[in-house]
């Protein structure tokens, strides 16, 4: 991921902020017809030395985990809601014309070898803290265990496992950091007007 140091994004704990909170990755893969990208809920785990890495699940029939794909490379990118910037918004610089439009929107990009699993204990463990991730700050979340035993597993009988150990990180930051402080509270100001709820999103992050 290219980056001018004036977005880029090194704080690890950062990094990982954002994973956690936008956890529907892209996951891109070489595959016999070339490059395939998939939409896949990923989650992030941290051990205790400081290594990281992704834990996900497809269908068995997935070819991310068919013979012969243990220790492929892959590229994942999670990204946060984005945003159209328009150049009415800025204070600064009307005069001069000497404005475009722009796009505001934060990013991690993680690289590693993807490895299959096929362990039903780790699968459901992995369901269970996905789940609950998505669920912890409801008022009453549903778990994992709230679903027939059953049907939970007759689903993971359909469903590998996967891990990718993450070699290298890369984060970006593109929220206006370049202009002014008045610029900046102006766009934060028209993005919480817009009708998107993603430009809600990304005043929000301009802000913090």
């Amino acid at each position: 991921m290219h980056s001018q140091s004036l977005f880029q994004l090194e704080d690890p704990h950062a990094m990982h902020h954002l994973m956690r909170a936008y956890p529907l990755a892209t996951l891109v893969a070489v595959t016999r017809e070339g490059l395939e990208a998939n939409l896949l809920p990923l989650e992030l785990c941290t051990e205790a030395g400081g290594a990281t890495r992704l834990r996900g699940h497809v269908g068995r029939e997935h070819p991310l985990v068919q013979p012969g794909r243990d220790g492929i490379e892959v590229l994942v990118v999670f990204q946060s809601p984005n945003a159209y910037i328009s150049p009415r918004w800025y204070v600064n610089g009307q005069r001069s014309g000497r404005l475009a439009p722009s796009w505001n929107y934060a990013a991690v990009e993680a690289r590693g070898r993807l490895r299959c699993i096929d362990c039903r204990d780790r699968l459901q463990a992995h369901l269970k803290a996905l789940t609950l991730s998505q669920e912890v700050w409801r008022d009453a979340p549903w778990l994992l265990e709230h679903a027939d035993s059953g049907f939970v597993e007759e689903a993971a009988r359909r469903l590998r496992g996967f891990e990718i150990d993450i070699d290298h990180l890369t984060g970006k930051r593109f929220l206006s950091q370049q202009r002014t402080e008045a610029d900046r509270c102006s766009l934060i100001e028209h993005l919480s007007k817009e009708r998107s709820g993603a430009a809600h999103d990304v005043a929000r992050l301009m802000a913090s």
